[in-house]
């Protein structure tokens, strides 16, 4: 039993021990949970825009679903003048989202997570500039379901 003991003490210590070995390893997935560099906490920064913005987009695709869904059955009714306000709402509404939509997947597709990785420097600016292009384009999304939520809640 004694040894048994011993030797789960040396196993432990062992894992403490090497917990920090991999501290050394370089970076392979674009940052650390825990930032070491400017550059580390401008990209956790960026991701976290990023990480916002995409988790409403299946909200958002059931708003352009639901205002597709009203325009169709919109055009149904017959012609007033409340129907055209109405159809301009509903047309306005469906382009927000779309273009939210849009902004997100151009943001993604143009997005490069290497760019300038052996220039500390280039690579901040780079940073910076996606940092302030992923936060238009999560406000974007953010705003343009809160309008049409504020619509088809009326």
């Amino acid at each position: 039993m004694k040894q048994l003991t011993i030797l789960l003490a040396c196993c432990c210590l062992m894992v403490a021990c090497n917990d920090g070995a991999n501290e050394s390893e370089e970076r392979k997935d674009g940052f650390s949970e825990t930032a070491k560099t400017p550059e580390d906490s401008l990209y956790k920064l960026v991701m976290e825009g990023h990480d916002i913005g995409m988790a409403k987009m299946g909200k958002l695709r059931g708003l352009q679903q639901q205002a597709q869904r009203s325009l169709d059955s919109l055009n149904k009714l017959s012609s007033s003048e409340n129907k055209a306000q109405w159809q301009q709402t509903l047309m306005d509404i469906q382009e927000d989202l779309n273009y939210a939509e849009y902004s997100m997947n151009t943001w993604m597709e143009e997005f490069n997570t290497d760019s300038a990785k052996d220039n500390p420097e280039l690579r901040l600016e780079y940073l910076r500039t996606e940092q302030d292009k992923v936060e238009k384009v999560k406000n974007n999304i953010l705003s343009s379901i809160q309008r049409a939520d504020s619509i088809f809640k009326k």
